[in-house]
């Protein structure tokens, strides 16, 4: 490995562009660029990263709530109590709104049947939307639907969990923040945020305690799905899943996809102007807690710049990325090459190299670390090629982002709303549960390991837990015989009081019009919904096809 001591010896020091007045000032601090003569022999050095890395803070033994939990308490705080808290605020500052002239409450209004929502009740509407990611469905009334001519596609857990008009209640009230505390448009410290940033700011200590970064970490966008009318709503051609949306600067470890930490988008007019460009400013603010711990960080053309990688280098910070070869302070030998597929042209310049590539097309990068030699690679296609070694560095540790957004698309819920901070709201748990997953995946590795489907319906369940407060008014003639008969024959049932001392015809002794056929009896099979006589009938009704012979 060719150190700083070496690299005369492999660059010729009288071969340099001159074209750097662009920027005097910096040219003058930095230096000229100067060819690399021998590209296979010349090397940058690697990163002297010597921290702890992976999942902290966990227990062998952990089930997949407490994995997800630690991501929703730290030091007293509960982002649960919050949800629970500022959804009752709000609820109440809302039906006193309505309820004052001219804005009257209906007779038949929901918000007549509101009553506040509890911590047990909001984990489970958790764990209801986290299932709407693997059970996919057009709307949200759609399952609570029944319908008997396509029973097949039907779901009643959902019902049985919670009353579909009060999963509504508490989505229509779901709030994070008290709407009383936000300041208005042009006034002293107005957040388009506000009512959304309690929960980014937690996630990302959270998200920070329990994960330490591996060496190599990358830094790119990512979208929040979202189409409805906002000032934050942007449009990105190159995202695949949604090109509306939120904008969100990530940092990601490269090896794992773990998001580590989010900021989302403001726009021009509420965010500070940095005379070194947005995409600069994006990963300086990342990256500050991460500043001389000799991390690896890669990031693409919309962010690298000479400046940017010199910042960093002098924070113990190296960098690799594909960069504009007309960026400011490039060398000019960059804007206009004359090259050949398999043509290599590699400069360097105090502590840091430039590398152009021509393939199908010309690629230019910037680089603290590694080699522009030649290694034999497999491309997409399954073919052995020979690729500057820089570019393959490029490809494994750039994609950690892409990795964490295609395990977050897998379970998030996609459902159309007009509030842009709800989607993220949602966004932020699933990934949340992403989070916990890589961490469980990582921790403890000799235990035998969940894959990321069954985790995740097991987190669900968990958070759900024993909560069953729904109302399945729906009758047991509604539904196919076939379907019925395995319901009643094959799942548990258990014998209760009818509720509100009403009373029923027993489904097996006064199904023929005998002797029994005007009795009412107060016991049924709830979830049957049908009347049964404890002594014999029940257990008649549940254990034979022809119960009624």
């Amino acid at each position: 490995m060719a150190h700083h001591s070496d690299i005369t010896s492999d660059i010729d020091s009288d071969v340099f562009d001159s074209d750097d007045d662009d920027n005097e000032e910096f040219t003058t601090f930095r230096g000229p660029w100067f060819n690399v003569v021998d590209p296979s022999s010349f090397i940058m050095p690697d990163p002297d990263f010597q921290e702890e890395t992976g999942p902290v803070n966990f227990d062998p033994g952990m089930s997949s709530l407490e994995f997800f939990m630690k991501f929703l308490q730290h030091d007293q705080h509960d982002i649960v109590d919050i949800l629970v808290r500022e959804t009752n605020r709000y609820a109440d500052q809302e039906i006193s709104r309505r309820s004052r002239p001219p804005m009257i409450l209906g007779p038949h209004s929901r918000f007549r049947d509101w009553y506040p929502v509890t911590r047990e009740e909001m984990l489970a509407f958790m764990g209801i939307v986290l299932s709407m990611g693997v059970v996919k469905k057009p709307t949200y009334e759609s399952y609570w639907e029944s319908n008997t001519r396509a029973w097949s596609m039907e779901t009643p857990n959902f019902s049985q969990i919670m009353a579909r008009n009060r999963f509504q209640a508490i989505l229509q009230f779901l709030h994070c923040n008290d709407n009383t505390t936000a300041a208005e448009p042009g006034e002293i410290g107005y957040d388009p945020l506000h009512k959304i940033s309690p929960i980014i700011e937690f996630f990302n200590e959270t998200f920070s305690r329990n994960y330490k970064l591996n060496r190599d970490v990358c830094v790119d966008e990512r979208i929040v799905g979202f189409k409805g009318r906002h000032q934050l709503k942007q449009y990105i051609s190159n995202k695949k899943a949604h090109r509306w949306g939120i904008k969100l600067w990530v940092l990601s470890d490269s090896t794992s996809g773990y998001t580590h930490h989010i900021n989302v988008y403001k726009g021009r007019r509420n965010e500070r102007r940095s005379p070194n460009g947005q995409g600069y400013q994006a990963v300086m603010d990342l990256m500050e807690p991460h500043f001389y711990k000799e991390h690896h960080v890669t990031f693409d053309s919309f962010f690298t710049s000479p400046r940017l990688v010199y910042d960093l280098l002098d924070k113990d910070t190296h960098s690799t990325g594909t960069v504009i070869k007309s960026r400011k302070d490039m060398p000019s030998s960059f804007k206009n090459p004359a090259m050949q597929r398999g043509d290599v042209n590699v400069k360097t310049r105090a502590g840091v190299m430039a590398v152009q590539w021509a393939d199908r097309r010309v690629v230019s990068l910037l680089t603290t670390t590694g080699s522009a030699r030649q290694i034999q690679t497999t491309n997409g296609k399954g073919r052995e090629v020979s690729i500057p070694a820089i570019i393959d560095t490029y490809n494994l540790t750039m994609g950690g982002v892409d990795l964490g957004d295609q395990l977050i698309l897998q379970f998030e819920p996609q459902f159309k709303s007009l509030k842009m901070w709800r989607k993220l709201l949602f966004h932020s748990l699933v990934t949340a549960a992403v989070n916990a997953y890589i961490c469980y995946r990582d921790s403890f590795i000799v235990q035998h390991k969940m894959d990321h489907l069954k985790f995740h319906q097991q987190l669900c369940q968990e958070l759900i837990g024993g909560f069953r407060q729904g109302s399945r008014n729906r009758q047991l003639r509604l539904i196919p015989v076939q379907h019925r008969t395995l319901a009643r024959l094959s799942e548990r049932h258990f014998p209760s009081k009818i509720p509100d001392g009403k009373r029923k015809r027993c489904a097996v002794c006064a199904g023929h019009g005998g002797e029994f056929r005007k009795t009412r009896i107060q016991w049924w099979c709830e979830d049957c919904r049908v009347g049964l006589c404890v002594e014999g009938c029940f257990r008649k009704f549940h254990t034979r096809i022809n119960f009624e012979a």
